[in-house]
């Protein structure tokens, strides 16, 4: 979500006075220093359940005229009373996009989210997936507007010889590589299943799990278990990922869940053939058949079956690879995310 903010902020500063508020956090450091950058001002804000929260948000809002307030939020609750203290200081745009699908189950908390989101003159979904899950909880698709995530260009992509050096795998492996936090949500451990039951009949095959959570004890366990220790790797958060893509011959994301997955597109502006599992989001961003695969999700015998397939068919992924590449052209770039967004903020400000 981070770097799908800095690139609005580079898509507008030539357009706008921007400003970024955002929790101040360690973590959050190199946003503020990314978006200072683009010619963003970085405002730090409390957590949004610290009493100072209301002040400093409204206070920033007296301060300066605000033509569009704009809320990115992936679970919800990131922001309970930003999009009301926008609309009470007339802010005449006031947007927010959904990022992930609605996954509230408790009746109050449902409640209370769509209470606090409701302040939001349009509301942005990135998928039509995400909108739905919305609509269906009875939120109006009067002001919903669909805009899909789009990434930039890799700039500095350092080819399949350095990329596998890099991990340490041979030219001749057969490499399949995923990226995300190691998360239940995330589902490493189908992937993880399915290599066991593809490494018999392809000894030279690696499985590369890129990235760091509280899943990682377990995930190696299960690697031990499985006899994958020098066939599944798990090398922790690389902040060359999108370069190791050119180590792959396949990339896979078996999540459970995702909104509009950023890794996927990455993956096909890369020229990668792409294995996903049928859920939100996923589903919009892989052409079955044309870009890769769709396969249900937590079934690791049907991904394993996929997956032995394309193994199996160099001239099959090569196809797959190109018609990815070419669908990030037509659909998923950042030009085309900021042109939609804007169209969002123009379409509310002219009914001001």
């Amino acid at each position: 979500m981070g770097v799908h903010m800095l690139d609005l902020v580079e898509g507008l500063a030539d357009r706008a006075d921007v400003s970024v508020l955002c929790r101040d956090s360690p973590g959050a450091r190199w946003f503020f220093d990314e978006a200072s950058a683009h010619g963003a001002r970085a405002v730090a804000l409390p957590g949004p359940h610290d009493p100072a929260y209301p002040d400093v948000v409204g206070g920033f809002l007296a301060a300066r005229p605000v033509d569009v307030f704009h809320c990115h939020a992936a679970w919800g609750w990131e922001d309970p009373v930003g999009l009301r203290l926008a609309r009470t200081a007339g802010v005449p745009a006031v947007v927010i996009t959904h990022h992930q699908p609605f996954l509230l189950h408790q009746r109050a908390k449902a409640e209370k989210l769509i209470r606090n989101t409701s302040f939001a003159h349009a509301r942005i979904a990135v998928s039509g997936g995400v909108r739905d899950t919305y609509t269906a909880r009875g939120v109006s698709e009067e002001h919903f507007v669909t805009v899909p995530n789009g990434v930039r260009p890799r700039r500095d992509a350092p080819g399949r010889s350095a990329a596998r050096a890099a991990l340490r795998l041979r030219p001749d492996d057969l490499v399949v590589l995923t990226t995300g936090r190691l998360t239940a949500m995330k589902g490493q451990r189908y992937l993880i299943e399915a290599a066991a039951l593809l490494v018999p009949e392809h000894p030279e095959l690696h499985v590369v799990i890129l990235g760091e959570g509280d899943l990682r004890v377990e995930l190696e366990h299960l690697v031990a278990e499985r006899g994958l220790a020098g066939s599944v790797h798990l090398p922790g958060h690389r902040p060359d990922a999108r370069g190791l893509l050119d180590a792959a011959d396949v990339f896979v994301l078996p999540s459970l869940s995702e909104g509009m997955p950023l890794v996927l597109i990455e993956a096909m502006e890369a020229g990668l053939p792409v294995l996903a599992t049928r859920v939100i989001g996923s589903s919009e961003v892989v052409v079955t058949g044309e870009t890769g695969r769709l396969v249900p999700a937590a079934d690791a015998g049907m991904l394993a079956a996929a997956l032995g397939e394309l193994l199996g068919d160099a001239r099959m992924r090569a196809l797959y690879g190109d018609a990815g590449h070419r669908r990030y052209l037509r659909e998923f770039t950042v030009e085309r995310m900021v042109t939609r967004t804007l169209a969002v903020y123009d379409s509310v400000l002219g009914r001001c």
